[in-house]
C-alpha cells in the first residue's frame, strides 16, 4: 500500500509510476547516447502530455468541486487523474513523436514500451498481492467499549475504512467530507479507525469538531495500519461488498477524489 524511505512515504502506485518512468528514461538514454536528438526530452514530453491530459479530464469531470475551490486545480496530491485518458494521450503523443522523428522510431518505441511493460507488471503484482492478503480479521472496540469484528461485522456491504488520528491535520480536514459522504452514500459502511489514541481523546476530538460519524473504532496498537502496510496517515481503503480491495488512497482527498473512489464500488 505504501513504501517508506527514511522520512518519506510513497503510495505503491506512485512508486510504480516513478520506477516505470525511470526505466524508460534510462533505456532511452542508453539507446541514444550517440544520437543528435535527446531521447530524454521526447520521453518527458510524452509523460507531461499524459499527466496534463489526465488531470484536465478529471477536473472537467468534477468541475463543480474545483470551481468552488480553484486553488485545488494544482493540488495534484489529491490523486485526481483520469488514468485511461492519460494512457491514451501518452500513446497518441508517442505516435506523433514517432512520425516527427522517424530516425528515432526503434529506440523510442523500445524505451516507451519498456516503461509501459514495467508499469503493467508491477501494477498487476501489487493488485494480486492486495487481493490475496485482503483485509485482515481484527477485533477492535467502539467508543462505548464494545468489541467489533472487522470486517466480519460489516459483511456484505461496500466499505470505506479510514485510518486516522486527531493529531494529523490532513485527517482532521477530510473528516467533514467523510461525514457528508456517509449521508450521501447510505449503502456504503464508512468506518473510521483511530490509530493509537484512547476513547477519551477521540470523543473529545469529535465533540470539538462537532462531527457525527457512523462507525468510529479504536485501534490502540495501530494493528490495522501495520497489517495493511500503511506507513502514513490518513490512509483510506475502499472495499467491494465481497471484500475485494477496490482502491487505496494515501494522504488527504477532496470531494472529487472521494466521489470518484466511491463510484468504483458501484
Amino acid at each position: 500500500m505504501s513504501v517508506t524511505f527514511g522520512p518519506f512515504t510513497f503510495a505503491t502506485h506512485h512508486l510504480i509510476f516513478f520506477i516505470s518512468c525511470a526505466t524508460a528514461f534510462l533505456l532511452g538514454w542508453l539507446l541514444s547516447r550517440r544520437q543528435a536528438y535527446g531521447m530524454g526530452d521526447i520521453l518527458f514530453r510524452i509523460i507531461a502530455v499524459g499527466l496534463i491530459s489526465a488531470r484536465l479530464v478529471f477536473v472537467i469531470k468534477y468541475y463543480d468541486v474545483y470551481l468552488s475551490a480553484p486553488w485545488q486545480l494544482i493540488n495534484i496530491r489529491d490523486g485526481g487523474f483520469s488514468l485511461s485518458t492519460g494512457i491514451i494521450a501518452g500513446i497518441l503523443w508517442t505516435g506523433w513523436e514517432l512520425y516527427r522523428l522517424p530516425q528515432a522510431k526503434l529506440r523510442l518505441a523500445t524505451a516507451a514500451l519498456s516503461g509501459l511493460f514495467v508499469a503493467v507488471v508491477l501494477t498487476n503484482v501489487s493488485q494480486y498481492y492486495q487481493q490475496q492478503t485482503g483485509l485482515p480479521a481484527l477485533a477492535l472496540t467502539n467508543l462505548e467499549g464494545h468489541a467489533r469484528e472487522l470486517p466480519a461485522d460489516f459483511a456484505g456491504q461496500p466499505l470505506v475504512i479510514n485510518l486516522w488520528a486527531s493529531w494529523c491535520p490532513p485527517c482532521v480536514r477530510e473528516m467533514p467530507l467523510l461525514e457528508q459522504a456517509s449521508t450521501d452514500w447510505p449503502e456504503v459502511a464508512f468506518i473510521t479507525v483511530n490509530q493509537g489514541e484512547g476513547s477519551g481523546t477521540v470523543e473529545q476530538f469529535l465533540q470539538q469538531q462537532q462531527l457525527t460519524l457512523p462507525h468510529v473504532l479504536l485501534d490502540a496498537n495501530a494493528e490495522l495500519g501495520q497489517a495493511v502496510g500503511s506507513h502514513a496517515l490518513p490512509t483510506t481503503l475502499f472495499l467491494h461488498s465481497d471484500g475485494r480491495v477496490s482502491y487505496t488512497h494515501i494522504g488527504e482527498f477532496n470531494t472529487a477524489t472521494l466521489e470518484n473512489a466511491l463510484r468504483r464500488l458501484e
